[in-house]
């Protein structure tokens, strides 16, 4: 199976991925390690960094330094860096969110699907049934007609079914 070529997203240049995962180019991804190592000896250097002062001394991206300490990066050279949760600002180490904001997000999210479901239940019971033995039980109704009696005609005892066979 033949892989296909990419443009890399930094630089444009043509490349063939080795993997499904790779999104450089090789040049670029050498460029991008050399900074990663870069980051981590400043961090290593400077333990209570803030990431403005990361960004400032070595020209990294804010979203590279977010992404590496999402992935610990900087937990094995011993220091434990945080960033800023994406709805209440408090520091986390991981996620997008804190753990207070997830969970009322999971609390929000719980509440929205119950209310789905119960909808979903009442059209539900709303509805005449297709079934013939579940309208008999549901009863009449407008949209639901109780099933007639069928009508015997006076004298023969014979129902409509049979009165063309005499």
């Amino acid at each position: 199976m033949a892989a296909k070529i990419k443009n890399c997203p930094s630089c444009g240049r043509i490349f063939v991925p080795m993997n499904a995962t790779q999104k450089l180019c090789p040049d670029c991804m050498d460029k991008l390690r050399e900074k990663e190592h870069e980051v981590v000896e400043y961090v290593r250097d400077h333990p209570k960094v803030k990431i403005a002062e990361i960004i400032e001394a070595t020209g990294a991206s804010e979203n590279m330094i977010k992404r590496m300490i999402r992935e610990g990066r900087f937990i094995q050279t011993g220091v434990q860096m945080t960033y800023p949760c994406e709805k209440c600002g408090a520091p986390i180490t991981q996620g997008k969110l804190c753990p207070k904001c997830s969970a009322a997000l999971k609390k929000d999210l719980a509440g929205a699907a119950e209310k789905i479901q119960a909808a979903r239940e009442a059209k539900l019971a709303e509805r005449p049934s297709t079934y013939r033995s579940e309208r008999t039980t549901q009863g009449g109704g407008k949209n639901n007609p109780a099933p007639a009696k069928p009508k015997k005609y006076a004298g023969d005892g014979l129902s409509n079914r049979y009165r063309g066979l005499r």
